[in-house]
């Protein structure tokens, strides 16, 4: 019974954990509107894999990396080009929609998958997140990861909360699709392409106050 409150348990914080506004969320939307369900699914596949890598790696011990490395700050630095790139590349690419009518795209499984898996690898919260959640664990003692199963049910708890979460928000686009059209002027590209602007600059600062070291 223990190993199933693990897998819950890590499911939940997944969950939970993937609610906040992000690259990964917003580009699961915005494919399911523009595209179709399928093709957010494979977003959604690609975007909750690394939460099984860094889940693992939390579990297996934060000392593999330490949260006040400098791969954290290189990762965040990484994504704020990234963001900022893909965010002027749906504005200009989508500046003056000619309708209201969602726009169809072709799509390729392996191109969709890598997208997600792409903004997701970069995160630099992922890691600090589940080593948070584990370190809180550690004070109230709710669970104890003493075996393998143990181990691996609090990884795929973690995966599939994400998926979870991923798909939902795929499932509500596609089924909204028209009023997320009307509501965004029929161009979900250019607003979610300003969405990502602001979470670049946010990041950009975030990255700054890192290297000056005031956080």
């Amino acid at each position: 019974m223990e190993q199933l409150y693990i897998f819950i348990i890590a499911f939940v914080a997944s969950f939970i954990g993937s609610l906040q506004l992000g690259p990964v969320n917003l580009t699961v939307i915005q494919t399911s509107v523009n595209k179709d369900f399928r093709a957010a699914f494979w977003v959604s596949i690609g975007g909750c894999l690394p939460e099984i890598l860094y889940a693992a790696i939390a579990v297996a011990g934060t000392s593999l990396i330490d949260p006040k490395s400098s791969f954290f700050f290189y990762a965040g630095f990484f994504m704020v080009p990234l963001l900022l790139g893909l965010g002027i590349f749906k504005i200009i690419k989508y500046k003056e929609p000619e309708n209201t009518k969602p726009q169809e795209y072709p799509s390729t499984l392996f191109g969709d998958f890598a997208k997600g898996f792409t903004l997701s690898i970069v995160n630099p919260l992922l890691l600090p997140f589940w080593s948070t959640v584990l370190i809180y664990n550690t004070s109230i003692n709710v669970f104890s990861l003493d075996t393998k199963t143990d181990k691996s049910l609090f990884v795929l708890g973690a995966a599939v909360g994400a998926l979870g979460l991923l798909l939902l928000f795929a499932g509500i686009a596609h089924w909204k699709k028209e009023r997320i059209n009307k509501m965004v002027n029929g161009n979900i590209n250019k607003a979610i392409g300003w969405v990502f602007v602001i979470l670049g600059l946010v990041q950009l600062i975030v990255v700054g106050l890192r290297y000056k070291q005031l956080i």
